[in-house]
This record gives structure tokens, C-alpha cells and sequence, in this order.
């Protein structure tokens, strides 16, 4: 893998030993494992590539079948490879396709190799949100949003499965039923008071069983919030 492929060799007449026919020598070569090699990825794109534009026409015709069948493989195995290098090879690879296959198989190379790009991008776009998004403990992110208001724990519901998880926490929507209705002291306290009256009761009576999401929901609702409660988007969470 070192050395470049002897490409005049490729296009000699056929003889009879069998080091010097071009199907043995393709095969020695090992093209098909280098390829799921990362390091050996782009030295293997290249010397295909370089096959293709300056020897390609002359080789036998099963010759042309191995070589061919190496190429999709290589598109195929792209999404494996994280290198800008190995891009950069298959994307040689596949401009050499173009100018060197028939169309029919130029075709399904370059559909090949379009497929495979996208499902690499993808895969890198994945990759990098998995690292830069690590997931905290669901006991960590309960205390980091114990410090938010009511408006944006109900929003960090909305960012993915593990946020909406926690900021669905009986204990903080506990606190956040005391801070509001809680104090009859307190000026939205004296307003609700009245109205509040028979979820406290219940509240109560039901102690730790008590989903306290749904009773601030209900108290809002129930002191003519209603309205605010929707901005704070509290019935579709």
C-alpha cells in the first residue's frame, strides 16, 4: 500500500504466468480490506482514482468489474470516516468515476457517492452534539433548575427528553404552588386566596401524592389566569 499502483502493467497483453496477469496482481493488492482501514481509507481512494483516468479503458472487462465494485465500496464506506481527508479522496474518486466509467455505471457511482456524503455529514453533525451535549444527571439538572421562575422551568421543559424529565420534578413545582399561592401574605396570595381555597384543601389532605404541576395549573386557571398560564405554556407540556 505503500507504493503507487504500476498502472502500465494493467493495460500489458496477458501472459502466461500468472504473477503478470492483472487480476492476481489487482487482488494481491488488497483494495477491499485497505478500504475499511481509516489510515489506508485515502491512499486507496487515490490510487482508484488514478486507475480510473489512466488505465481504466484498457483492463479486461473483468478487470473493470473488480475496480468498479472497489469504487462503490469506497462511497459506501465514506459515513465510516471522519477525516477531511478521506472526503477529500472519495470526492477525487468520484470526479475520476465520472470521467472514466460508462454512463450507467458513472450514474450509480455518483448516486453512490452522494448518498454517502450526506449520511457522513450527518453522522459528523451527530457526533458533535453527542460530545458537546453531555447529559447531566437528572438530581443535577433538578437543583440547576430550582433556580429558574416559573415561566422558564416550564420552558426548559420543551428542550429535549432529559430536560422536560426534570423540570418536571414534583419537589420544584412544590415550590414554586408555595412561592405563588402558599403566603397569605404574599399579593398574589391575598388575590387567590378565596379562589384557591378548596385545591389547597385537597393539596393537604394528599400530601407527598399530590402532582403540584396540575394543582398550579389549576390555580391559575382557577383565579382567571388562564390566559397567562397558556403563555407560560403549561398545557402542552
Amino acid at each position: 500500500m505503500g507504493s503507487a499502483l504500476p498502472l502500465p502493467s494493467f493495460a500489458s497483453p496477458s501472459c502466461s504466468s500468472e504473477m503478470s496477469n492483472p487480476v492476481v496482481r489487482y487482488r494481491e493488492l488488497g483494495y477491499g480490506e485497505a478500504l475499511a482501514k481509516v489510515h489506508r481509507y485515502p491512499i486507496v481512494c487515490r490510487e482508484l482514482s488514478s486507475i480510473l483516468r489512466e488505465a481504466y479503458p484498457k483492463l479486461p472487462k473483468n478487470l473493470q468489474s473488480m475496480i468498479f465494485d472497489d469504487t462503490l465500496a469506497a462511497f459506501r464506506l465514506l459515513p465510516q470516516m471522519e477525516m477531511q481527508s478521506a472526503v477529500s479522496a472519495a470526492h477525487l474518486l468520484c470526479q475520476s468515476a465520472e470521467a472514466a466509467l460508462p454512463k450507467q455505471k458513472k450514474n450509480l457511482a455518483v448516486s453512490e457517492f452522494r448518498h454517502a456524503k450526506v449520511a457522513q455529514k450527518r453522522r459528523r453533525k451527530a457526533h458533535h452534539r453527542e460530545e458537546t451535549t453531555a447529559e447531566l444527571p437528572q438530581d443535577v439538572l433538578a437543583h440547576v433548575f430550582s433556580f429558574l421562575d416559573t415561566q422558564c422551568l416550564a420552558l426548559a421543559g420543551k428542550v429535549c427528553w432529559s430536560w422536560n424529565v426534570a423540570s418536571n420534578n414534583n419537589l420544584l413545582w412544590q415550590a414554586h404552588y408555595a412561592e405563588v399561592f402558599g403566603s397569605s401574605s404574599d399579593s398574589i396570595g391575598r388575590k387567590t386566596k378565596k379562589s384557591t381555597h378548596s385545591i389547597q384543601e385537597n393539596v393537604n389532605g394528599e400530601g407527598t401524592s399530590v402532582d403540584w404541576k396540575e394543582a398550579f395549573k389549576r390555580a391559575y386557571s382557577g383565579n382567571g389566569l388562564a390566559v397567562h398560564a397558556m403563555y407560560l405554556n403549561f398545557y402542552r407540556i
